[in-house]
């Protein structure tokens, strides 16, 4: 039996505020990256609250978002008991404020209400999953936690907050929301309906990506891609992920390397590996024909190869590296680490959903690729 679901209201507008008209005599714990405390945005949306509502700010957000971060903004939840929770940012705000409703309601037996996202990346898709990813930074582990009361109750999409994106920060989240989709894509958990997302995505980023590095106030392609992301996220969150993500948590981890980053470097090589899969080589196959990136009469295993070399294409046009060396990671410092990688990618959530059970020495042949 396949289930589908989408919980999550979308709403894409610049008018915020409008969005909040209901909220009345509510404890809101508004959570957003330290740089946007003095956003006119931002500071209009806690103003309008405070009308009517008590008001909580959280603005520790780091990148990876550490478990010592998310204890904290789960104390201070403790003491506000929070009934509202609103969260603006990057993949790591979002999946701090999931981690603290996570815990929070765990600790306090205390139900959050409604749970607003509103991203400033376009890339992580979180504003709409039951997904967040928190890090272990003393032994340098991602854990991914799914939990369908992490799912936000609505997700608010406005390029006020994407169009002065830094064009890096652009190119790895938008390589995040194709390796999102790719996954989900072949995903064990696949259905015809998260397919549909996901190759609507595909696409979307392979028409969009590049303009919006290139040209970042772009409207119409910022609306694109923020809707991508957004596909994306509904996509893998049903289906599933795979070894691509178990594998960049780890380089994430251990390297620093942004996460979108991560997927980029890894994407091309895991597409073949999976691609000895032949359901997954059919489904790759297939979308890109559909991106009209070979003619119907080539075999599969061409149209793979010319999926494979348009991602790389999308990711030099993007001015992304494309390994650890041009991340400047020593080589033997990558190496030194490569069953570690392997090891903990194999007890990552995401493997569950990919198509193949790589063993331990074909993960280690898939991370050294990039090294």
């Amino acid at each position: 039996m396949n289930n589908w679901s989408m919980k999550t209201k979308v709403a894409v507008t610049t008018n915020i505020v409008e969005r909040f008209e209901h909220f009345a005599n509510e404890t809101v714990l508004f959570v957003f990256d330290p740089f946007l405390k003095s956003n006119q945005k931002v500071l209009e949306m806690i103003a309008y609250l405070e009308q009517k509502n008590r008001v909580i700010t959280f603005t520790e957000i780091v990148p990876d978002p550490p478990i010592e971060k998310v204890v904290k903004g789960m104390q201070i939840a403790m003491q506000a008991e929070p009934t509202v929770v609103i969260a603006i940012g990057g993949g790591s705000a979002l999946d701090t404020a999931k981690g603290i409703i996570y815990f929070y309601q765990k600790v306090a037996k205390q139900a959050i209400s409604y749970f607003v996202a509103i991203p400033t990346t376009s890339g992580t898709g979180s504003e709409v999953t039951s997904a967040a990813v928190i890090t272990d930074t003393a032994n340098k582990i991602k854990y991914p936690i799914f939990d369908e009361q992490l799912v936000p109750d609505e997700a608010i999409l406005s390029i006020d907050f994407v169009l002065t994106s830094p064009p890096s920060i652009t190119a790895y989240s938008g390589l995040d929301v194709l390796t999102h989709a790719l996954e989900a894509l072949v995903a064990k958990g696949r259905t015809n309906y998260s397919s549909a997302l996901a190759e609507k995505a595909i696409g979307l980023v392979f028409s969009n990506l590049v303009e919006c590095v290139k040209n970042g106030q772009n409207e119409e392609a910022r609306v694109q891609m923020h809707e991508a992301a957004t596909l994306a996220g509904v996509a893998f969150d049903n289906a599933g992920l795979g070894v691509c993500h178990a594998l960049a948590h780890q380089v994430g981890a251990l390297f620093k390397v942004p996460h979108g980053l991560a997927n980029a470097m890894l994407l091309p090589h895991v597409i073949l590996a999976n691609a000895k899969d032949w359901t997954a080589k059919a489904l790759y196959a297939d979308v890109s024909r559909k991106l009209k990136l070979c003619t119907n009469g080539l075999s599969d295993e061409v149209a793979v190869i010319k999926l494979v070399d348009a991602i790389k294409r999308l990711s030099k046009e993007s001015g992304v590296p494309t390994t650890l060396a041009e991340w400047k990671v020593e080589e033997s410092s990558a190496h030194r680490v490569a069953d570690q990688v392997a090891a903990n990618a194999a007890n990552d959530f995401t493997f569950q959903s990919n198509p193949i059970a790589f063993s331990h020495a074909q993960l280690k042949e898939i991370y050294q690729k990039i090294v």
